[in-house]
């Protein structure tokens, strides 16, 4: 890739800015290096000695330590909520992957600097071995020094484990916001840092010990060669522990946790930065912005997914720009051209195809689900089938008739009909299988009732060992189902955003008449899918969602209340317009009443 394809690259101009914003990171280590530093020395005394060796040793190994979990959050972070939708799945599907083998490696390593740092101040830094009282045997290993070693290992995994099963490399941004200054969010969460470092070292305090009972013997065994190459007695010496070496090892723990939450919180400030460097946005670094800019909404690769988001981010922020150089950007976007045409329907087609993926993700039901909707709702109680006439889509009808997911079809895989028997009794009269000598079908009829006898039994076993603590890693709860299909919100908020706000402007800035009545039909038509597919779910939750409350703030409700928020707006502004345009019913229906209740806030204020 020459000079002049990389700088039309938003990729490429992203990544530069981004390892600008990182740099300051590695200034904020240089500090806290020097800190951890002096807090692990604390216990031992000797300020001024310590100095000199933080500068020469000390200092560079924890800066090194720091750095690594800089890199582990580059190398590793992501924009999505996960798939799984309960917290057993997550787990498993978590730590038992070559992801968590990577990233817990740099949590290791980092730890074991930070643990060595202490390690070597202590008296017995490197008294492995215990001296024999008795002539001619081998001495003793030191269980005490092995069990310090021992538990740098359990930190870095505890952590790393809990990293990554609950989100918490998951970098969290705003759809909407442009910019995050670095000062105001800096120093914004310190209580809860240092709370949760607090936590996590209780926890490690009770694991580490008990762990190390469990796995002592396999320690010793697995490191049996090393022992004899070193002239050290192989057997399994006793525990020689005692209060204070926990006490130790829970306090340089719990420095080294709050390193880490230092060090991970400071890379989410300077990595969500936004998409203006400055007051610039990234694209302006192009002789071409707009093209630069559907380049990075185009890029689909996970890797690169920090990127997508941010472009999707400058694209609602040019959107609703009220500066200047902003206005320009959208201007530009109304003109911009290429080979093949306006550039406004590449863009769309972005936005919508982000819009319609959530939609479809919302509207799936399972096949369970689909016949525990038919049948009535999980309480048992008979489902009443409305009329097709909520403008909201509402309705059981009017979702199965409109979804493209949620098809009808699949009911009629659930009722099995005579000419399914009579085509298997064919195959069996064809392949000279003899036939049971019954009428009706008594022997069918029969098996149905002892599976569907089978299935009463599994559901309720299900849900009494839902209702339990163990099922709590079962549990398909409504914040990870409404997660799992809203995966990135911040792209769907920021598509809706854009599109809707472009239209907006396009009133009285698009002189070339790009955007035409058709487009303002599409975008109206588009709007109206999620907001049904999230009214229909948020009404009909599925029955394999366990609900244990009453609650509508979820994910799912937040990108509705969104995208109804722009509906409104562009029917507002459309409204002189709509009778000309052609909208789907549910569309029209919904348009009409969004006019209606605008009258009506009219009148009131009035």
């Amino acid at each position: 890739m020459d000079n002049t394809s990389k700088m039309n690259n938003y990729q490429y101009i992203f990544t530069k800015v981004m390892n600008k914003r990182l740099k300051f990171i590695l200034n904020i280590n240089i500090i806290m290096a020097v800190i951890i530093s002096i807090t692990l020395r604390l216990p031992c005394g000797q300020f001024w000695w310590n100095l000199i060796w933080t500068f020469a040793i000390r200092g560079p190994a924890l800066f090194t330590a720091l750095s690594l979990i800089r890199q582990a959050r580059k190398k590793f972070s992501t924009v999505d909520y996960s798939v799984h939708k309960s917290l057993g799945s997550q787990i498993y599907h978590s730590v038992f992957s070559m992801t968590f083998v990577k990233y817990s490696l740099f949590y290791v390593i980092s730890s074991y600097l930070i643990h060595a740092v202490y390690m070597f101040q202590l008296p017995f830094a490197f008294d492995y071995y215990l001296l024999s009282k008795e002539y001619r045997q081998n001495p003793l290993i030191n269980d005490e020094w092995v069990y310090y070693w021992y538990c740098p290992l359990v930190v870095a995994l505890l952590y790393s484990s809990h990293h990554i099963i609950f989100q918490r490399n998951r970098l969290q941004l705003e759809y909407g916001n442009s910019k995050r200054t670095p000062e105001k969010y800096l120093f914004s969460r310190i209580p809860q840092l240092i709370g949760h470092s607090l936590g996590l070292s209780i926890i490690i305090a009770i694991v580490t010990p008990l762990s190390y009972y469990f796995f002592k013997p396999l320690i010793y065994k697995t490191n049996v060669l090393l022992i004899l190459l070193l002239g050290l007695d192989p057997s399994i010496p006793p525990s020689a522990t005692s209060f204070k070496t926990y006490l130790h090892l829970a306090y340089v723990a719990y420095t080294t946790y709050l390193g880490w939450e230092i060090a991970n919180h400071t890379f989410e400030v300077y990595a969500t930065i936004g998409c203006l460097d400055g007051n610039k946005p990234i694209s302006t670094y192009s002789a071409d912005p707009i093209n630069c800019l559907l380049s990075g909404l185009r890029n689909v690769d996970p890797q690169y997914s920090l990127s997508r988001v941010t472009a999707f981010q400058e694209l609602a922020y040019i959107s609703m720009a009220k500066d200047p150089e902003g206005i320009k950007l959208r201007n530009a976007i109304y003109n911009a051209r290429n080979r093949k045409g306006y550039l406004w329907p590449a863009i769309f087609d972005e936005c919508s195809l982000v819009i319609k993926e959530m939609t479809d993700r919302v509207n799936y039901r399972s096949i369970s689900d689909l016949k525990a909707l038919k049948e009535g709702k999980p309480d048992g109680t008979a489902f009443e089938f409305s009329k097709d006439d909520n403008i909201f889509g509402n309705s059981f009808i009017s979702s199965v008739r409109s979804s493209p997911v949620t098809n009808i079809k699949e009911y009629k895989k659930e009722e099995p009909t005579k000419s399914k028997y009579d085509f298997i009794y064919t195959i069996l009269a064809k392949n000279k299988i003899p036939l049971p000598k019954i009428t009706n079908h008594k022997l069918i009829t029969a098996l149905r009732q002892k599976y569907q006898i089978g299935c009463d039994y599994y559901n309720k076993f299900s849900t009494t060992l839902l209702n339990t603590w163990i099922g709590v890693f079962f549990r398909t709860t409504l914040k990870r189902d409404t997660e799992s299909r809203v995966i990135n919100p911040v792209n769907f908020g920021n598509a809706v955003i854009a599109v809707a706000n472009l239209l907006i402007h396009s009133i009285e800035e698009d002189k070339n008449n790009t955007i035409t009545a058709n487009d303002v039909c599409q975008v109206l038509n588009l709007f109206e899918r999620p907001i049904r597919a999230c009214s229909n779910y948020i009404d009909y939750v599925p029955a394999s969602v366990y609900v244990n409350d009453d609650s509508k703030n979820n994910l799912v409700g937040i990108v509705h209340d969104l995208t109804m928020h722009e509906f409104y707006e562009l029917c507002v502004k459309f409204n002189g317009k709509l009778n000309d345009l052609v909208l789907t019913p549910k569309t029209y229906k919904l348009a009409k009443w969004v006019i209606d209740v605008a009258i009506a806030e009219q009148q009131k204020r009035k």
